[in-house]
């Protein structure tokens, strides 16, 4: 379970149910208790009475005044009963018919109230009292059926438990409007995550509750350090190349010296060793120049990035008068890093310039999928369909006579692999080169 709202709605929704569970017992017992309390009231008042109507004749037999009697006692299986006794005489109300109670024997002066079966299996409530009466003990058991009560307590379960039911979807209801706007800055704080990786925000808003706050004061401070790293690095990177830039500058005029014209084979190598670092080099420099300060996590535009980057390939590859045509979208962005983007249709369009004899194209679209789909196409040699695969291997070169390391798909094709996406090597079918595509997520 990884939804925080989520679990926090099911642990309020446990403990509303527990709460309500709780109450519902204790309303029923305590409906129940004062039901059977009011009950126990009157079979005490009909106590009273009965020990008042009991007469003990001058032959010691036990009677009694019906005068003072409930005439309910009268009707057969009413509901209402009542048995006394004295010594083993035994006096039944007609309300019995041929049914007889039960009863406990008790000391002068207590009381027991129990629950039992009566006539036609009907739950009774029944109060057995002792009583010393004309100096004869007495004990009088009142009963009465709980029929009506238990259904008037089923009611009163109904329509407690429908009210409660109905009260706990309320408050579930009101709940989820709490969660929903308690969890609201972090639902922000998530979109905020999203802009940060599409490069439209650099930092987090730290305008957060206090129990965030700490979180969100730590990814900026991560943010922070990682854009300090990736800054230095792209200074040493440029610092590096520059610093190179002139003792190759030196090395290049001494190879061009007069004494080494005695020596060709010698001098023709030497300059080939510094074609080969004078050309990574340039390449590096003018990464760096494309590179700038902006942040590094920038939102990769299209529109802003490749007229500098084509202008950088057309200076680099002037001698050969190339045509780069260009089929791009009007203001396409990715959510992509910056410089990623522009290592690897950097890598791309050198490696066409390269070998390319007139044209270069790049083509981007999006496909029904909303994949971003980058083709790259010269009008050059291209390459044999069964070494299409050994070019994207680090250091692999098909021609020795041109230019170059070998590493240019190969770091392309590890950008791509980093992005999630997919590296396709074909023939052009428009250019009759190498079409290089490249398919990546949205």
């Amino acid at each position: 379970m990884r939804s925080l709202q989520l679990r926090l709605s099911l642990g309020l929704l446990l403990s509303l149910l527990l709460a309500f569970m709780l109450l519902w017992l204790l309303v029923s017992n305590a409906s129940r208790y004062l039901a059977e309390n009011y009950i126990t009231t009157r079979l005490q008042h009909d106590t009273e009475s009965l020990l008042t109507a009991v007469q003990f004749r001058n032959d010691g037999q036990l009677s009694l005044d019906h005068r003072l009697l409930n005439p309910i006692y009268q009707r057969p299986f009413s509901g209402h009963y009542y048995k006394i006794q004295s010594g083993h005489t035994r006096l039944r109300s007609r309300s019995l018919w041929d049914q007889d109670l039960v009863v406990q024997p008790l000391d002068v002066g207590q009381q027991h109230r129990r629950h039992l079966r009566g006539p036609q299996q009907q739950p009774l409530l029944m109060l057995t009292s002792r009583f010393n009466k004309d100096n004869r003990q007495v004990t009088i058991s009142v009963a009465e059926n709980l029929s009506p009560v238990e259904a008037d307590l089923a009611h009163l379960q109904y329509y407690f438990t429908l009210a409660a039911v109905l009260l706990l979807l309320g408050l579930m209801a009101v709940q989820g409007l709490i969660l929903h706007a308690g969890l609201r800055p972090l639902d922000r704080t998530r979109r905020e995550l999203q802009a940060l990786v599409q490069g439209q925000l650099t930092h987090l808003d730290q305008n957060v509750p206090t129990e965030i706050s700490p979180l969100v004061e730590e990814i900026n401070h991560l943010l922070t350090i990682l854009d300090n790293r990736l800054k230095r690095s792209r200074h040493a990177l440029g610092d590096l190349a520059h610093a190179l830039k002139k003792p190759l500058t030196v090395l290049n005029q001494l190879a061009h010296d007069p004494v080494l014209a005695d020596h060709p084979e010698l001098q023709q190598n030497l300059l080939n060793q510094l074609a080969s670092i004078q050309h990574p080099l340039s390449r590096i420099l003018q990464r760096a120049r494309l590179a700038g300060e902006g942040p590094v996590s920038t939102l990769f535009s299209f529109d802003e990035e490749m007229p500098a980057l084509l202008n950088t390939l057309q200076q680099m590859y002037y001698s050969k008068s190339l045509r780069i045509e260009q089929n791009l979208p009007a203001q396409l962005s990715l959510a992509i890093d910056r410089e990623d983007m522009l290592e690897l249709i950097g890598n791309l369009l050198d490696n066409a310039c390269k070998w390319a004899a007139q044209t270069v194209r790049i083509t981007v679209s999006r496909d029904d999928d909303a994949f971003t789909v980058i083709e790259i196409e010269d009008d050059g040699p291209g390459v044999a369909e069964d070494q299409l695969a050994a070019l994207t291997q680090r250091g692999t070169r098909l021609d020795e006579t041109t230019e170059g390391h070998g590493l240019g798909l190969a770091i392309a094709q590890e950008i791509i692999i980093s992005l999630s996406g997919r590296l396709q090597l074909q023939r052009s079918p428009s250019l009759g080169g190498l079409q290089v595509r490249v398919v990546l997520p949205a």
